[in-house]
């Protein structure tokens, strides 16, 4: 309602990339944006990247990835159309690496403001190895920084507006970090409209 568009994803994949963009090209130019990261572990990491374009109209750094080899910046490039208005992006202890590299860059870029509880603080890029027996074995291959110095891993990222979800907001299907994500875009979007 009220131009406010809901994207909500449950892990980063290169299958939903598609459908996500059609989402952020289609946020009214006056609207805001609610990006929920809650329950999301991560995924694909380049792909916070990517949405993130959409979503300025400048070149910035997400995150820095510090492996033996160097060193590697997550850059977000300006895509055409990017939605320009106010996003929130609502996150919780089940969110984790490439959600948290999202929120937290976005964060520092003055770009989004975040809403909910702290994440996971699980954000280390790593690879997967076939073990004899079959199973996959995950190791960590880099470290992982906000443009400010800050490390994801073990501290997660603290929202703007921390917001729990009590078991009685469940039982009631209240949904209390959504509500006030969407009062302050509101409230976001009326300054804008009234600023000269």
């Amino acid at each position: 309602p009220n131009g406010i568009v809901y994207l909500r994803f449950n892990v980063f994949t290169r299958q939903v990339m598609k459908t996500v963009r059609t989402a952020l090209e289609n946020v009214p130019k006056n609207g805001g944006l609610v990006i929920d990261l809650r329950g999301n572990p991560g995924g694909i990491s380049i792909m916070a990247s990517g949405i993130s374009g959409w979503l300025s109209d400048h070149q910035f750094l997400l995150a820095t990835m510090h492996m033996r080899e160097g060193h590697f910046g997550m850059t977000v490039s300006p895509q055409a159309r990017a939605f320009l208005g106010p996003v929130a992006i609502l996150i919780d202890g089940g969110s984790g690496s490439t959600s948290e590299i999202m929120a937290a860059g976005l964060q520092e870029a003055g770009r989004a403001r975040i809403f909910g509880e702290t994440s996971a603080g699980a954000a280390l890029p790593s690879n997967f190895q076939a073990l004899p027996t079959g199973d996959l074995f995950q190791y960590a291959i880099a470290d992982l920084q906000t443009p400010r110095g800050r490390l994801i891993e073990g501290n997660g990222v603290t929202p703007d507006e921390p917001v729990q979800r009590t078991r009685a907001d469940l039982l009631a299907g209240r949904d209390p970090v959504l509500e006030a994500a969407r009062v302050w875009l509101e409230h976001s979007r009326d300054r804008k409209e009234t600023t000269p």
